[in-house]
């Protein structure tokens, strides 16, 4: 059997074929594990069920929490074995095959380094957990602490593994290896051995963890302080811009993947410019972010999208809107926004509505003669609904990282992305009514149907909004949290695939296998983050920021307009992920200082992903659907197509800015009933 994967934005997807033993070990222990989510989904839909008759359930919130780390946890070698893990490949791309080999040696050797770090550093946390068995608070003592700990050590073990195998197949495809390779060897190598001399001292160590209860009470130790005889003290400027020349240089210039880059930035950094034993941080924030029930509705909502997809529900859903198009100009495609947003009302991911209404939508209004720049840009702006529209993966990570209500952040995003579609619609109805020759009425043969038939082929929207109600209704009338709610959603989508007829074992197993990888790269791609953050924080830099920002001689919408600023600037070259995970540790207490609320910056936020998720050069909404047009339709046309909905929305942008009350409304309306 042979497996690729495919990276959007890169030309050819990567074959993933297990090649040796560990890329076996990994494959197939990942994919064993991968069902720890169809246990965790079982157990919270048996806990809503029992709330209903009253049935003590206390098992359940343990049960879940300890099955998801654990499958977070080895998710991550199963992405890197299948080579998904997250870069931004700018300049990368652009580079000779031999180059892009030798960066990808380089990268490994620093890989390879963080992984040390964390292995000793998890070996460690795991032996306290085991000689004292820990358990949880509740009443039977679970055993959480014990087995996630030990999970997260035989993780990064087998991420060693792999990433000692990646390296083997690069280094045979290399050949004769340069000498800037074993430069990156030799010193990655003297690093490790430095870091075994120091980790490995008990005194170091005695008090692993303890410190960081109050930070006030830790005493700088320089290890290195024999190179420079202690004289060599930066300033958090100095160190700040350090930090950012080491991340343009692994991330972007050699093409790193963003969570091994991070978490290697957060160990030199914290070795050079802390001390050994505030390393612990990486992994006891690691901890604490895996062992969270909330997160349960990131895979919940994976797994939903990757059903849908394969399942058939969503084509129903535009099969049955496209014929009420009747002989409106541009009608085809107002009803393809309409599809776009219930659509993303049932997911919250992007990449497969957009490569679903590429190969629906797009043919037919192409086949009724539609100006393909406004197809195109019908079909991509419908997509990126799925960030605004909840429930929204993008919100859920904003939640959590900023410690702030995901439901709210759902009602706060309704009106605005609701407000988008609307905005979209009108563009296309104004600009055909001017010119009908740029999206033509539908023939005859459609615009003719009998309204009886219309009204019955409405029965194929049941599904879908069975599927919405399953979520949102559940959120918003309190029935379930956004955790139980998404198991809630995914088991609607199997009810509802069943219906169609089109559910099977095969296509359950590949979802689940889906879910599996894309949380593994997505959580480890947190943890790097988290790492580099925490550090950084240590070092005083979140508050030199914070500082920096706010003393702008701006008034404090001018400082929330710079943000957007960088924002949007970001969104030109990154993910939305890394932009979060880099920026909100250092926004989000500038915007509670400026005294805004997180949940209207959560809204801004998110349109500025939208933005960026249509803007050039790296928008990956023109690659997603790039990979599902004719060869005709180049890259460069796609992204031309974009300007003018990019344009839409920053009005929206706009808006929501200087009307915050359009995001506000709903979550304050819904509060004024508690």
């Amino acid at each position: 059997m042979t497996e690729t994967a495919h990276v959007p934005g890169l030309p050819a997807a990567v074959d993933t074929t297990p090649r040796n033993a560990v890329d076996r070990l990994t494959f197939h222990l990942a994919r064993l594990i991968s069902f720890a989510y169809v246990i965790s989904i079982g157990a919270t839909i048996y806990d809503v069920s029992a709330d209903v008759i009253s049935v003590p359930t206390m098992w359940v919130y343990d049960v879940v929490t300890t099955a998801i780390a654990v499958a977070f946890l080895i998710g991550g070698s199963y992405a890197l074995q299948r080579r998904e893990h997250i870069q931004i490949t700018a300049l990368f791309d652009r580079y000779p095959a031999r180059l892009k080999l030798v960066c990808d040696a380089i990268g490994y050797a620093g890989t390879l380094v963080y992984f040390f770090a964390f292995a000793w550093l998890a070996w460690r946390l795991a032996l306290a957990a085991v000689t004292d068995w820990e358990v949880g608070g509740s009443a039977w003592g679970k055993p959480t602490p014990v087995v996630v700990k030990v999970t997260m050590f035989l993780g990064i073990l087998l991420m060693i593994a792999q990433g000692l195998a990646n390296l083997r197949m690069v280094l045979k495809s290399l050949g004769r290896i340069p000498s800037v390779v074993w430069i990156a060897f030799v010193v990655a190598a003297l690093f490790v051995l430095y870091l075994a001399l120091m980790l490995g001292s008990d005194d170091q160590l005695a008090s692993f963890g303890q410190r960081f209860a109050n930070e006030d009470g830790l005493s700088p130790i320089h290890p290195l302080d024999w190179m420079w005889n202690g004289d060599f003290n930066p300033s958090i400027q100095t160190i700040s811009f350090l930090m950012l020349a080491c991340f343009v240089v692994l991330i972007i210039g050699i093409g790193m993947p963003i969570g091994f880059a991070t978490g290697l930035i957060a160990v030199i950094f914290c070795v050079v410019f802390r001390d050994i034993d505030a390393l612990s941080i990486i992994t006891f924030r690691t901890y604490s972010f895996v062992n969270s029930y909330v997160l349960l509705s990131v895979p919940m909502f994976l797994l939903m999208a990757s059903i849908l997809d394969k399942s058939g529900v969503a084509h129903d859903l535009y099969d049955a809107l496209k014929i009420w198009a009747g002989g409106l100009p541009g009608g085809v495609a107002v009803m393809t926004l309409v599809a776009a947003s219930v659509m993303a009302a049932m997911t919250g991911i992007i990449g497969g509505e957009i490569i679903l209404l590429g190969l629906v939508a797009l043919p037919q209004m192409m086949r009724l003669g539609y100006d393909s720049k406004l197809a195109i840009g019908v079909v991509c702006a419908g997509g990126s609904l799925g960030v605004m529209i909840p429930p929204s993966l993008v919100l859920v990570f904003y939640g959590l990282t900023t410690s702030t209500s995901i439901g709210d952040l759902f009602l706060a995003s309704t009106i605005p992305g609701l407000m988008l579609a609307g905005i979209y619609m009108v563009y296309v109805l104004v600009r055909c009514a001017i010119d009908p020759s740029l999206g033509p009425p539908a023939p005859p043969e459609v615009r003719n149907i009998p309204m009886m038939q219309k009204f019955a082929a409405l029965k194929k929207v049941i599904l879908p909004l069975f599927i919405i109600f399953s979520v949102l209704g559940s959120i918003y009338t309190g029935l379930s949290s956004v955790s139980e709610a998404a198991a809630l959603g995914v088991a609607g989508v199997i009810v509802s695939a069943a219906i169609r007829r089109t559910l099977s074992v095969r296509m359950l197993t590949e979802s689940v296998y889906t879910t599996m990888s894309t949380c593994g790269l997505l959580i480890w791609l947190t943890i790097g983050a988290n790492a580099m953050v925490g550090v950084y924080n240590l070092l005083g830099g979140i508050t030199y920021l914070k500082v920096l920002m706010t003393g702008l001689p701006l008034p404090p919408l001018g400082v929330v307009g710079v943000m957007m600023a960088i924002l949007l600037m970001l969104g030109c070259f990154m993910d939305w992920f890394s932009i979060m995970l880099l920026t909100m540790p250092i926004f989000a207490p500038t915007i509670q200082a400026l005294g805004f609320d997180l949940i209207w910056f959560g809204v801004l936020f998110n349109m500025n992903m939208q933005v960026g998720y249509l803007s050039p050069p790296f928008g990956q909404a023109a690659f997603y659907l790039k990979s599902v047009t004719p060869p005709e339709i180049s890259l460069d046309h796609i992204f031309h197509s974009l300007f003018p909905f990019i344009g839409l929305q920053i009005i929206g942008l706009m808006i929501v800015l200087f009307f915050p009350e359009v995001a506000m409304w709903l979550p304050n309306f819904v509060k004024s009933f508690d």
